[in-house]
C-alpha cells in the first residue's frame, strides 16, 4: 500500500494494516524448523543450567551455618539464614592479604613477561624469509613437546639463583611456544596488501610490527592474555617447590594449606588445642563450608576481571575457528 493510501486511514488503522502486512512479510517456520529451534533452546538451557549450579552450589554453601547444613544433609543451594562466619575464618589468616598481594604481582608481571616475547617471536617466525626457519621452528616445538620435568627445572631455577625469590614467579613465564605459535598462525593470515603498502612506503620491521600487526592482533592479545592470567593466578605448585618464605606464596597455595589444615586439625595434639579448633570450626560453619568460602574466593578476582575482557576473548576465538 502506497504512502497516500495510508495518509487517508486514521492511527489504530495504520497499526493493524502495519501488523498484517508484517505477518505476510515474516518468514513461516515449518514444523522441523519449530522441533530444531525447541531442541537447541532446550540443549543450551540444560548447559546453562550446568555450568551455573555448580557455582551456586560453592557460593550457598559458603554462607551456610552449621545448623542448616546439618538439617539439609550437607547440600545447601540458596542459605535460608546465610552467615559470614566462614569469611571472616578464613580473613583472619596473618599472610592471606600478602599472598594476594603476591598472586596479583605474578599475574600481572607473568602476562607482561609471556608477551614481551612472545609477540615479537610469532611476528618474526612468520616470516617466511627468515634464515633457518625451519630449524628455529622445530627447535621451539621440540622443546614444547618433550619437558626436562621436575627436577632439570629445579636445577635450572637453583642456577639461575631463583629459589625462595619473588621472581620465580615470573622469569620462566619468558616466552610460550604455543602462545608463540597461535600469534604465528594470526600474522600469516593478515592481508599481504596491507604489508605491501607498508614496504612501498619505507616502513621498517619494526614500524610494521608496532603499527600494524599488533593492532589487528588485539583481540588474540587479550585472549592469550587472559589464558595466561588465569594460569598464573590458579598456580601454586611452583611456590610450593621453589619458595620456603610464606610471605612470597600466593594466595593458592596458602588457601590450599588452610583446605588440608581443616580436614586434619582435628588429629592435631593436646585436648585443648583440639577443642579450640573445633569450637573456631562450629563457629565457622564446618571444613567444607571454609573450602567453599575459599573456592570463592580464590575465583572471585578473575570473576571480576573476565567481563571486561569476554568481548576480546569471543571475537579472538572465533577468529581462530574461521582462520582454522
Amino acid at each position: 500500500m502506497t504512502g497516500d493510501k495510508l495518509a487517508g486511514l486514521d492511527a489504530k488503522a495504520k497499526k493493524e494494516l502495519l501488523r498484517r502486512n508484517h505477518r505476510k512479510n515474516r518468514i513461516r517456520m515449518t514444523t522441523e524448523d519449530r522441533i530444531y529451534q525447541i531442541v537447541i533452546y532446550l540443549l543450551v538451557t540444560i548447559i546453562t543450567l550446568l555450568c551455573l549450579i555448580p557455582l551456586i552450589y560453592v557460593i550457598g554453601m559458603s554462607f551456610t551455618s552449621l545448623m542448616e547444613l546439618n538439617e539439609k544433609n550437607n547440600f545447601v543451594l540458596i542459605p535460608m539464614h546465610p552467615t559470614l562466619e566462614s569469611y571472616k575464618y578464613i580473613l583472619k589468616q596473618a599472610n592471606l592479604y600478602t599472598g594476594f598481594l603476591v598472586s596479583v604481582f605474578r599475574t600481572v608481571f607473568g602476562v607482561m613477561a609471556m608477551l614481551v616475547f612472545v609477540v615479537p617471536g610469532g611476528y618474526i617466525l612468520a616470516k617466511h624469509e627468515l634464515p633457518g626457519r625451519r630449524g628455529i621452528l622445530l627447535f621451539f616445538v621440540i622443546t614444547m613437546l618433550i619437558q626436562g620435568g621436575t627436577i632439570p627445572s629445579y636445577m635450572l631455577i637453583k642456577s639461575l639463583k631463583l629459589l625462595d625469590s619473588i621472581w620465580v614467579y615470573v622469569v620462566p613465564a619468558f616466552g610460550s611456544v604455543y602462545n608463540m605459535l597461535i600469534i604465528k598462525i594470526f600474522v600469516e593470515g593478515m592481508p599481504q596488501d596491507i604489508i605491501e603498502s607498508a614496504d612501498l612506503d619505507g616502513a621498517t620491521e619494526l614500524q610494521k610490527m608496532f603499527y600494524i600487526a599488533i593492532p589487528l592482533l588485539v583481540p588474540t592479545i587479550c585472549a592469550l592474555s587472559l589464558f595466561t592470567g588465569v594460569a598464573q593466578w590458579n598456580a601454586w605448585f611452583d611456590s610450593l617447590l621453589y619458595v620456603k618464605t610464606v610471605s612470597k606464596q600466593p594466595v593458592q597455595l596458602l588457601i590450599h594449606q588452610l583446605f588440608n589444615r581443616t580436614v586434619a586439625s582435628t588429629n592435631m595434639d593436646g585436648a585443648g588445642n583440639m577443642q579450640s579448633m573445633i569450637s573456631d570450626l562450629y563457629r565457622a560453619g564446618t571444613d567444607i563450608t571454609i573450602k567453599m568460602a575459599c573456592v570463592v574466593i580464590a575465583m572471585l578476582p578473575i570473576m571480576c576481571v573476565y567481563p571486561f575482557l569476554q568481548k576480546y576473548f569471543i571475537f579472538g576465538m572465533y577468529t581462530g575457528s574461521v582462520k582454522g
